[in-house]
């Protein structure tokens, strides 16, 4: 009932009036027409911009004020993104899913950001939304170590008639959430994955595209 009274603001600089306001939105078009490295420079992975600028304060929104049209607008380039980049629906993927958060993070939230993105993406793209994955850890990842981040998190996969799909994520940092993810997808029958984010760090990127690879072939 408190949220229906309360304003809307602008997740990226928290100006009363619009969920991104006006002046955020033209300044994201414009670092997104400057920014292209990022996409189609991997197979069958989607990233729309690096993980800096207003694309950073709108993700910041989205995961640490809770707001949840932070994650509706951020769906929403995701789902243009992959237009761009000539996917295909129907024909390349057939469905999308999620990376799952923490429980914890749930409960604190209220929401899953990646679902909410999922089903954005599900809808301006016309393909249904499925879950496909569970969540089997329960640590934090933004606190642990490079390699600590590699020996987790944990997920399980459920299993789908779904065999091409689209996996929708956040941020791509070191590419362990995305490989693990993956690895469970494959391990449950999912033959084809389409990898989509919102943002990558762009020290990491590259090393993050090998390990991705790694880990996916391994896990096949």
């Amino acid at each position: 009932m408190l949220d229906a009274l309360c304003p809307p603001f602008c997740a990226a600089c928290g100006h009363v009036g619009a969920e991104i306001c006006r002046t955020c939105r033209c300044t994201i078009v414009e670092e997104l027409r400057s920014n292209r490295v990022f996409s189609s420079s991997v197979a069958a992975q989607t990233v729309v911009a690096g993980f800096d600028g207003r694309i950073r304060d709108v993700i910041s929104g989205m995961k640490f004020k809770h707001h949840r049209g932070a994650a509706r607008y951020l769906g929403g380039l995701i789902a243009r993104q992959l237009i761009n980049d000539g996917v295909v629906p129907g024909c390349d993927v057939e469905a999308v899913t999620w990376v799952p958060t923490t429980k914890r993070r749930l409960r604190e939230r209220g929401f899953d950001p990646s679902e909410v993105m999922a089903r954005v993406v599900g809808a301006q793209l016309g393909l249904p939304v499925v879950r496909t994955l569970d969540r089997v850890d329960s640590g934090e990842q933004k606190t642990r170590t490079r390699l600590e981040r590699w020996n987790g998190p944990g997920f399980r996969g459920r299993q789908t008639r779904c065999d091409r799909v689209v996996l929708i994520d956040d941020i791509i940092t070191t590419g362990a959430t995305i490989a693990a993810a993956s690895g469970a997808l494959r391990t449950a029958g999912v033959s084809h994955i389409h990898i989509a984010a919102v943002a990558a760090t762009p020290r990491r990127r590259a090393a993050a595209s090998a390990f991705i690879d790694e880990r996916y072939s391994t896990a096949a």
